[in-house]
This record gives structure tokens, sequence and C-alpha cells, in this order.
């Protein structure tokens, strides 16, 4: 009966050693971009949910307060208004859990037409 050669012993071990720690680099990766992708979103939710809200007249702190409870953490919030239109401008910056230095950042725009005041309906 032949004997077999037992050349690659081990190999299973170094292979996972190897793949292993790449598997979770990817993992990691891909869940940093959703992450940025979500935050993006939510850039975009808020500054909308803060222009819309503007334009129909709520007062400055009420329309800063609708976008921070929307916006992600740590945002920078701008409202810019004119005499017919308002434009809330919400970024933030989006980093893996321990890589401050990778952050990317995520910026959202929403625009509307002020209301008419109320009480004047043609």
């Amino acid at each position: 009966m032949p004997r077999r050669r037992r050349d690659d012993a081990g190999m299973v071990t170094a292979e996972t050693a190897v793949a292993l720690p790449a598997l979770v680099v990817v993992l990691c990766l891909v869940l940093w971009a959703v992450a940025a992708g979500l935050a993006q979103l939510r850039c975009v939710d808020a500054a909308r949910a803060g222009a819309l809200a503007a334009a129909r007249g709520e007062s400055p702190a009420a329309v800063l307060a609708i976008v921070t409870r929307t916006a992600p953490r740590g945002s920078r919030i701008q409202i810019h208004s004119t005499s017919g239109t308002v434009t809330v401008s919400v970024s933030a910056r989006v980093a893996p859990p321990g890589v401050a230095r990778l952050s990317v950042p995520v910026h959202g725009d929403a625009t509307a037409e002020r209301e008419p005041a109320t009480g004047t309906l043609p």
C-alpha cells in the first residue's frame, strides 16, 4: 500500500491566516461605505426638512431643531434666507471607527420658495 506524502500539511491553516484578515478588512470597508451612504441620505433629508419648515414660516430656532434632529451627529448646518427663498445646507464627516484620518465628507442642500403668509387666500 503506497504512502501519501504530507508536503501540504498546514496549507489550509496558512491560507486561512492570510485570507481571514483580508476578509475582515473588506467587510469593514463595505460597512464604512454603507455608513457614508446613509449619512449622505440623512444630510439630504435634514436639509429638505429644514428648507420646507423655513418656507412655511417656522422660526429659525424651530428650523434648526428640525434639522439637528434629522442630521447626522456633529453636522454643520447653514441656513441662508433671501426675500423669496430659503436654502439649508447640512454637511458632516464620516470616518471608520478608530481611523479619523480616513473620514469622507457628506453634504446635502435644499432650497424652497417661501410660502405666502397665512390669510392671503386668492
